[in-house]
């Protein structure tokens, strides 16, 4: 009831406009051009309120009525008859269900009262004719969502080609390509649409095929040729087309472009593929307009310009509160390629983390390029010097929701994440990553050494357990059971080393360093017989402190007290004789 009202009001105030129109004639000098202005600012007005959301289409502003509502108010034992869904209809026989003669010059707002009044004083099939009028001369001014509306009731080939036209226009979902291909298989007039529906779903075959209808476009209503080129151009930039969006654009007169933010647009994207002064700067002007936001970004993107770091922080605000909030894939797409650009350029993995939970982006499509972003950026920085943007690489796989689940380079990134993380000393970090996936001998060996030097032990004869094959962990394990004084341990660990040079050293070594003594004799064995003067001289350094400790480690005779000094000496003297005597 609002929105009647306010078309009620808006009417009124077109009403002097339109009396105003019928007297131009007789109007000279600058007041005959007031009511033409007015009405184009009218027009304008109503255009961007609907284009912002500020008011909605014929039909949006109502609620259905709950079918158990509509059920409880029919008399007991009626059913509410259910709606069924038209076939999709493609009339080969008929005139061409999507001619918009008499349309070339409906351009304005208010000539939409004209059918209005028309379709509410016709009864029956003459009105349904007329609806079928009003929903094209919605799509002649660029309203598809009412024309969807007025047409949603309606069946038949002509009323189903048309809901297929507002569908594309919408630009919100998919366009039915093999609707459009039937109906220019035997209507050739279609081409234009078919071409249009290729292109807006991103298939290359539309360039030719709109090529080659350009006829059919020129026939078009101003509003929707606009709109038409609002959609193709871009599309063919990303293509690397460069002659047909300057005919598109030849077909409309500098007044009409400077009329239409949709060719404004089209001629910024232009004036950027022939790299013009400046050019860049006009497609930025677009990025504050949600309308053209999606499209501006991809090609600013796709022609390598970078935009301020202030308006690349504030856009990318904007675009974060969007994907929580909107559910139109077609829309997010270009907005969620360069937001995680942004992101993964700079490092920033956390957004992008939050990014893909995000119920807007639950389709294979936005996960997939989710994922790309986030390993292109993971790979990046696990290979950088920068040591910031290599932590900010381990804290995301650690923090990694299951992007990576899928990956064929997820192993390579934990491993390449792990390596890094041991070697800044990140115990725990390592310990979550390696979890995640199948580490490398390497990277074990390296935690585990990080584990020795801090004293934990046990946790290198855990690792030396589950990996008994490893010769480094191995040799930690072996040395962990010195530092214990584990001389079981050290036994076993002894019986898997390959008794190099260098390990037999390190175990000597460690061995007198702790002063226990538990390396087994056939180590010692092993390091008595080194032949490298300067690995020998270590040995035999360590042979001299083994005997050493041996000595030390023998009894001591008792000692004599004073009082027995004499007697003990008396003995002595005494033997000395008996042994003298004798011999004489």
């Amino acid at each position: 009831m609002k929105r009647l009202c306010l078309l009620l009001l808006l009417s009124s105030l077109l009403a002097p406009a339109s009396l105003a129109l019928e007297d131009t004639d007789a109007v000279s000098g600058p007041e005959a051009g007031q009511p033409t202005q007015l009405a184009n600012e009218l027009d304008q007005f109503v255009r961007d309120a609907i284009d912002e959301g500020l008011l909605t289409p014929t039909g949006e502003a109502e609620p259905e009525m709950d079918n158990s509502m509509a059920q409880d108010s029919l008399p007991t034992g009626v059913r509410m008859r259910q709606a069924a869904p038209f076939p999709v209809e493609v009339d080969c026989e008929g005139p061409y269900p999507l001619d918009f003669d008499g349309f070339e010059r409906f351009d304005r707002y208010q000539q939409i009262y004209t059918f209005q009044e028309n379709v509410s004083g016709l009864p029956g099939e003459a009105a349904g004719l007329d609806g079928i009028q009003l929903a094209k001369a919605y799509l002649a001014l660029g309203l598809y969502s009412e024309s969807g509306m007025v047409l949603k009731s309606a069946s038949g080939p002509v009323a189903a080609a048309y809901r297929k036209v507002a569908s594309l226009m919408e630009n919100r979902s998919a366009a039915d390509v093999d609707y459009f291909r039937k109906l220019a298989e035997c209507r050739p007039e279609a081409g234009v649409w078919l071409g249009a529906a290729l292109l807006a779903n991103d298939q290359d075959a539309g360039v030719q095929t709109f090529s080659e209808n350009l006829n059919g476009f020129r026939k078009l209503p101003f509003r929707l040729r606009a709109d038409l080129a609002a959609i193709v151009v871009p599309q063919l930039d990303k293509r690397g087309e460069r002659i047909l969006p300057v005919k598109l654009l030849a077909d409309f007169t500098p007044e009409q472009v400077e009329e239409a933010s949709q060719l404004q647009f089209v001629k910024a994207i232009i004036d950027l593929g022939e790299n013009r002064p400046d050019a860049d700067k006009s497609v930025r002007a677009f990025l504050s307009e949600p309308l053209f936001q999606e499209q501006a970004l991809a090609v600013l993107m796709r022609h390598n310009k970078p935009l301020s770091e202030l308006h690349e922080e504030i856009l990318l605000g904007e675009l974060m509160k969007k994907f929580g909030q909107t559910g139109n894939d077609r829309e997010l797409a270009a907005s969620l390629q360069y937001a995680l650009q942004e992101l993964s350029g700079s490092s920033h993995y956390q957004p992008i983390l939050e990014l893909s939970g995000m119920p807007a982006l639950q389709n294979p499509a936005a996960q997939k390029e989710i994922r790309r972003q986030f390993i292109g950026g993971l790979e990046r920085d696990l290979a950088s010097d920068n040591r910031l943007r290599n932590l900010a690489a381990i804290n995301a796989l650690v923090s990694d929701p299951g992007i990576l689940e899928a990956a064929p380079e997820r192993t390579q990134l934990y491993r390449s994440g792990a390596s890094l993380a041991v070697r800044f000393g990140l115990v725990s970090l390592t310990r979550v990553l390696m979890r995640r996936d199948e580490a490398d001998d390497e990277v074990i060996a390296e935690l585990a050494g990080l584990e020795f030097r801090s004293g934990d032990f046990d946790a290198v004869t855990n690792w030396a357990q589950a990996y008994p094959d490893n010769a480094p962990l191995n040799l930690l394990a072996a040395e962990s059971a010195i530092r214990k004084g584990d001389a079981a341990g050290l036994h076993v660990y002894e019986q898997r080393l390959d008794l190099k040079p260098e390990t037999v050293l390190a175990l000597i070594e460690l061995d007198a360093a702790s002063g226990r003594w538990l390396v087994s004799d056939a180590i010692y064995d092993a390091a008595a017989r080194l032949t490298d003067p300067v690995q020998k001289q270590r040995a035999e350094r360590v042979f001299a402190m083994r005997e050493t400790a041996k000595d030390l480690a023998m009894p001591v005779r008792p000692k004599v007290a004073m009082a027995k000094v004499a007697s003990v000496l008396g003995k002595s003297d005494l033997s000395s004789e008996q042994v003298t005597g004798g011999a004489h």
